[in-house]
């Protein structure tokens, strides 16, 4: 495949650095680590779990395998649940809400550090005070853990992927899926060829609201593998390999915000030589290489966000560069569509993981970090959180305001329109979705999508749901909910007949042919509007500037709106 080179210049273009300072916190140093970041318990801060292994003794050496939830209190992170000896390393962990109850469960998978061929995949629900133990299963070392929906029934679905030890088999390299049913999950192994030392990403390509996949890594034979595998309704089919990569790491984002996903990829091609990419969208998922000429980087991480406050993701990926540890940003122009490595102070290089997330909520990304520091001679790894100084505003967004649902059989079909940003083009904003059976329930779905449309297959017994979105920009901050979020309340087997005169209105407006019991008004911006709603069904909106507006109106417990244009 011909390779199109980005270049980087020498100096970056009108970037200023992106200033960092460390912060201290209760959380263990670890080695070989993994983590996921997510509110546990819905207080608006954003918690992080740690896999690993520790020095327990603080003898100088690495003696126990040991996983634990941090809870973020506004200024540091404390230790709030470990997962006594039943836990990982040398693998992967990840939030997930497997029972739809609003608490983030876990799902983790790796081996003991005592026990080289004892290899482990765990399930801990969260009971609100703490972590249980659901399942107890063979797990991977050198993969990786995602979470998706990938039926589209509302329930979380994971896959694991890298090197798994068998009895009699040895050892292999599969990537399984397991299939959320609601009172347990159903595995798929071999669901598509499996790797180690690599990773793989499960996100929706080419905007059809399926979801595709893209995977690296080294197959059982050390051969290396990059592969596209594209959702033709329902199955998954190689579509694409790219430059082979045998270890490494990917990510996505949209970073020329044209409405597709792209996919960034640094790691180690099968003859040793660094790779270091962008993968370009065409909008039908076909992937272009644009390969960014650096230094070689060994055990690489990276991760996505906006670095420089305006609005476009960037990535940040920290490795070994020549043996000494490196944490480096590249920032996308979209001026000219290209990167350039940014000026990063404050932060200690660690070879390792990397993630960002707003830490304090100031809507701009920090910094976790837990690697080797290859400047200690005695090779220490270090876990460190460090928080974005930056002070330049970054609005959150606003969230969508035209929201629509139509059901067709089982399938309930969601679109909205109408979100905004400060800074990200409305193109690359993600969505979280939010559905449930009861107003501000998330018992059917909860789950973040980088379209403005999805589709669930539900049980035929839910015909009215409850469904709100949220907007989320490139720094990964959320709107509000959308004031529609008690919309979706339709009886489908009998329509509301209902009208709405005079629209337009300059003074007043009437309601006929439905009993309505509530009537709220709202501006277009999600605002609440002081309206009198009166005996005959009208509604006086003379104080109202000239404008369009959503009327909400219940009938009959369920919730309608209309838009009403004020002249």
């Amino acid at each position: 495949m011909k390779k199109i080179y980005i270049l980087l210049s020498m100096l970056p273009i009108s970037l200023s650095a992106q200033n960092f300072s460390e912060i201290q916190t209760g959380m263990r140093n670890f080695y070989y680590s993994a983590a996921d970041i997510a509110d546990i318990d819905n207080d608006g801060k954003l918690d992080i779990v740690m896999n690993g292994a520790i020095d327990s003794d603080g003898d100088g050496n690495v003696d126990s395998t040991f996983n634990e939830v941090y809870k973020n209190n506004g200024s540091s992170l404390l230790p709030f649940a470990g997962f006594g000896t039943d836990v990982t390393h040398l693998g992967d962990i990840r939030f997930i809400d497997y029972n739809n109850d609003g608490l983030m469960d876990i799902i983790a998978t790796g081996l003991s550090y005592m026990d080289v061929v004892n290899y482990k995949h765990y399930r801990f629900k969260n009971t609100g005070s703490g972590f249980l133990k659901e399942e107890d299963l063979p797990g991977k070392i050198y993969g990786s853990l995602e979470v998706f929906d990938f039926n589209h029934d509302g329930k979380q679905d994971y896959a694991i992927n890298g090197t798994q030890y068998i009895d009699g088999i040895g050892f292999r390299n599969t990537l399984d899926y397991y299939k959320n049913t609601g009172s347990g999950f159903n595995m798929m192994g071999n669901w598509l060829e499996g790797t180690q030392n690599g990773s793989f990403k499960v996100v929706d390509l080419n905007n059809d609201n399926l979801l595709d996949v893209v995977v690296i890594g080294s197959d059982i034979n050390g051969n290396a593998v990059s592969k596209v595998y594209m959702n033709q309704a329902g199955v998954l089919t190689p579509t694409q390999d790219f430059g082979p990569v045998g270890v490494g790491k990917i990510d996505f984002a949209d970073f020329n915000a044209d409405g597709f996903q792209d996919i960034v990829v640094i790691g180690r091609e099968g003859n040793d030589d660094g790779y270091f990419a962008v993968l370009m969208n065409d909008g039908t998922g076909t992937l272009t290489p644009q390969q960014i000429p650096v230094a070689d980087i060994s055990d690489a991480s990276l991760n996505i966000g906006d670095l420089n406050n305006d609005g476009y993701y960037d990535f940040i990926v920290s490795g070994n560069e020549n043996y000494n540890g490196v944490v480096k940003t590249y920032i996308y122009n979209p001026s000219n569509q290209q990167f350039s490595e940014g000026i990063l102070n404050g932060v200690t290089p660690l070879a390792g993981i990397v993630h960002l997330f707003d830490f304090n909520n100031d809507n701009h990304p920090d910094i976790l970090l837990s690697g080797f520091d290859w400047n200690d001679p005695d090779m220490l790894s270090l876990t460190k959180v460090f928080t974005n100084t930056a002070t330049d505003a970054n609005a959150k967004p606003t969230p969508p305001i035209n929201l629509n649902l139509t059901k067709n059989g089982n399938r309930f079909n969601f679109s909205w329109s109408g979100a905004t940003d400060d800074k990200t083009p409305v193109n690359a904003l993600r969505y979280e979705i939010t559905v449930g059976t009861t107003q501000g329930g998330q018992d059917i779905a909860k789950y973040v999508v980088t379209t403005p449309s999805w589709f669930l297959d539900l049980d035929p017994a839910i015909e009215n749901v409850f469904w709100s979105v949220k907007s989320i920009d490139a720094s990964k901050v959320y709107s509000d909910a959308s004031v529609q979020n008690t919309l979706g309340i339709k009886e489908h087997k009998a329509r509301i007949s209902l009208a709405i005169y005079p629209n337009p209105t300059s003074d007043r407006v009437y309601i006929k042919g439905e009993k309505v019991s509530e009537a709220e008004m709202y501006s277009m911006d999600g605002k609440k509007l002081n309206i009198n709603f009166n005996g005959d069904q009208s509604v006086d909106v003379s104080h109202l500037p000239k404008g369009v507006y959503l009327l909400k109106l219940k009938i009959k417990n369920e919730i309608t709106t209309r838009k009403l244009t004020v002249k």
